[in-house]
């Protein structure tokens, strides 16, 4: 062990008496990465071009181009003309001018006038019968079929006829079908 340790007191002997050179520090400087200010402006455009969409689209959802379909067409109501008006029976008509006839030409007939006939009224135009909605979709779910007691499976309820769903009443259960009646309407439900 003694070899050890004047091993190490010549080595730091010899340290202590070599001439020491100054040391010469390098000043910190930041490390600039190129990509940093790239990731940076390539950040910036993306909120831009997100931002510029967000407002085109807002814009097209805020004012349409085209009106709803529904205002689009323009209801026309069928109008009658209005009939000329007749003449009055009370209004005093001109006295007829009295002239001699010619003596040398017989007198050519004169055509009587021709009635005055008011045009008749445009008839109204058919009016399609409003057809109320139904007021639930009804659907068909299965059909327990028995002549004594037949019954079906609508909207999740179990209904012989006669029974009603929402005011709807069921009419005539068959193997197939089911008749449903509402306000003098009729349909018929089929098995899918």
């Amino acid at each position: 062990m003694s070899l050890i340790n004047d091993a190490l007191k010549r080595a730091s002997q010899s340290d202590r008496n070599r001439p020491r050179q100054p040391e010469t520090r390098a000043a910190m400087q930041p490390v600039v990465e190129p990509r940093g200010r790239s990731l940076l402006i390539a950040g910036w455009l993306v909120v831009v071009v997100v931002v510029g969409l967000a407002s085109w689209f807002l814009a097209q959802w805020w004012y349409p181009s085209q009106p709803p379909a529904h205002e689009m067409v323009e209801s026309h109501a069928a109008v009658a003309p209005k009939p000329a008006p007749a003449p009055a029976a009370h209004e005093a008509m001109p006295p007829p001018v009295k002239t001699p006839p010619p003596q040398a030409a017989a007198p050519a007939p004169v055509p009587a006038p021709a009635p005055v006939v008011a045009p008749a009224p445009a008839p109204p135009p058919s009016a399609k019968p409003v057809v109320e909605a139904w007021p639930v979709e009804l659907k068909l779910m299965g059909i327990f079929f028995s002549k004594t007691n037949p019954r079906a499976l609508i909207n999740g309820k179990t209904l012989s006829e006669g029974d009603e769903i929402n005011g709807i009443r069921v009419t005539k259960i068959e193997h197939d079908q089911v008749t449903v009646e509402w306000r003098g309407q009729v349909k018929e439900l089929l098995t899918e």
